[in-house]
């Protein structure tokens, strides 16, 4: 994404906001409330529509008109209000959107080896494709999420603040599964307040205010502190200066 400009009215959401992830990488966006993050991903999704800029998606020019053409394009958004359908079992949900048709033109077998394979990455025996979604957790039901992307052949996936409703062991397991997106060559964008999270799971960070693109770079190479920073246009001790006490 590049050069992406966004109002409502005389409100400014984006300007000039860029985005760039690899294949095989984890990117965290990261922002206070109210940075763009959710308008610059609603753009990409095809939820909105950007008033100028480009979307590129190995390499070719990408303009979805709507979060259909945005799925058929190879974007999935994991959201943290679950779109999973608890009446279904899990092979009907990942199967959601994409049906065998009468045509043959997507083959039974070849979608059940497709619905096998991306569960298996999940590493979760208990997650059958007979299994009712009604009776997994809301872990469980997340990776339902995960596993329909990866049966829609999703190439760029987008976790926004997956975490906010897991437990410990759940997240541990989640960046897990991140990590075999990352070496199965998906690109990853990662939403999260908690920068200790983002220090666990993500390669590269780019940091949003007031609607542009304020800094980027390595994980590897950018501390907490650094990040709060970008985030809120100062740094800590400029926030909270040291005041030796007086020993009255």
């Amino acid at each position: 994404m590049e050069g992406v400009d966004k109002t409502f009215g005389a409100t400014v959401a984006l300007s000039g906001a860029h985005l760039r992830v690899e294949a095989g990488e984890v990117r965290a966006l990261i922002g206070e409330n109210g940075a763009g993050k959710s308008t610059l991903m609603r753009i990409l999704s095809g939820v909105e529509s950007a008033d100028s800029g480009t979307i590129r998606i190995a390499g070719e020019l990408f303009s979805p008109a709507n979060p259909q053409q945005a799925r058929e394009g190879g974007i999935a958004m994991v959201h943290q209000e679950l779109a999973v359908v608890e009446d279904l079992t899990v092979e009907e949900n990942l199967l959601l959107g994409r049906e065998p048709s009468r045509c043959g033109v997507f083959l039974p077998n070849r979608m059940r080896e497709q619905i096998i394979s991306s569960l298996a990455l999940l590493g979760r025996k208990d997650i059958q494709p007979s299994t009712p979604v009604s009776r997994l957790s809301v872990a469980g039901r997340q990776l339902v999420e995960i596993a329909r992307a990866l049966v829609h052949d999703s190439s760029v996936i987008v976790f926004d603040e997956p975490t906010s409703s897991l437990g410990l062991q759940d997240i541990e397991h989640l960046f897990e599964v991140i990590d075999r997106l990352r070496k199965d060559g998906r690109a990853v964008v990662y939403i999260s307040h908690f920068l200790e999270e983002v220090q666990s799971v993500a390669d590269t960070w780019t940091v949003l205010r007031d609607g542009e693109v304020v800094g980027e770079g390595l994980i590897s190479e950018t501390s907490t502190e650094d990040l709060v920073s970008q985030m809120i246009g100062r740094r800590l001790e400029e926030m909270y200066p040291y005041v030796p006490r007086s020993r009255g």
